[in-house]
């Protein structure tokens, strides 16, 4: 991701947070780690599936509506592709906004969120057939979640969350799917104005 794409997305969170955080209630902070499904075979062939961390930051609006940005990293795998076996390496980051609406129970909240986000991918083939190879790009796309969160005290949750994101890119003629689904649990805080 280009650090000029970088300040837009962070002076976009700072401008749709800042003002939110005037009159929320609540901020949370916490981090999801969990393992990331890569949707395509041929992908999933060479890299195999893999383990993700998301750190993020949500204002709680109204009820259960919150808005937020988060950071996806860890995807970062080797393997051998093609004919000759070559040694290659695969890194998949991203970060996104999203919206997430929670019913608020007791001591447990269901949830559904819905998320834009840029992701950045980088394919490197070391091959003395093709010198120094290497695939870098950026793709925006959707996700999609759902799942629970968990409040054993007040300003404490856990959570486990079904993501999806369908990640579709076009370095050569072929398109590939990148995206996939990813089971995540974490936990963090909820700090309350």
């Amino acid at each position: 991701m280009s650090p000029k794409y970088k300040k837009a997305i962070i002076s976009a969170a700072i401008l749709m947070l800042w003002p939110a955080a005037q009159y929320a209630m609540d901020l949370e902070v916490g981090m999801v780690y969990g393992r990331r499904m890569v949707a395509d075979p041929k992908i999933r062939g060479v890299y195999g599936n893999g383990t993700v961390y998301d750190p993020f930051l949500a204002v709680r609006l109204w009820k259960g509506l919150a808005v937020g940005v988060d950071y996806e990293g860890g995807y970062s795998r080797t393997g051998k592709i093609g004919t000759y076996q070559e040694p290659t390496s695969l890194k998949v980051t991203g970060s996104e906004f999203f919206v997430r609406y929670e019913l608020n129970l007791k001591f447990v909240s269901p949830f559904v969120k819905v998320g834009y986000g840029s992701y950045s991918y980088q394919q490197t083939i070391e091959s003395p057939h093709i010198a120094g190879h290497v695939v870098d790009g950026t793709k925006s796309c959707p996700s999609f979640a759902g799942g629970l969160r968990f409040f054993p005290v007040k300003f404490l949750f856990l959570s486990a969350e079904l993501k999806y994101v369908p990640l579709k890119v076009k370095p050569y003629e072929e398109e590939v799917d990148l995206g996939g689904m990813r089971y995540l649990v974490g936990a963090g805080f909820r700090f309350s104005f």
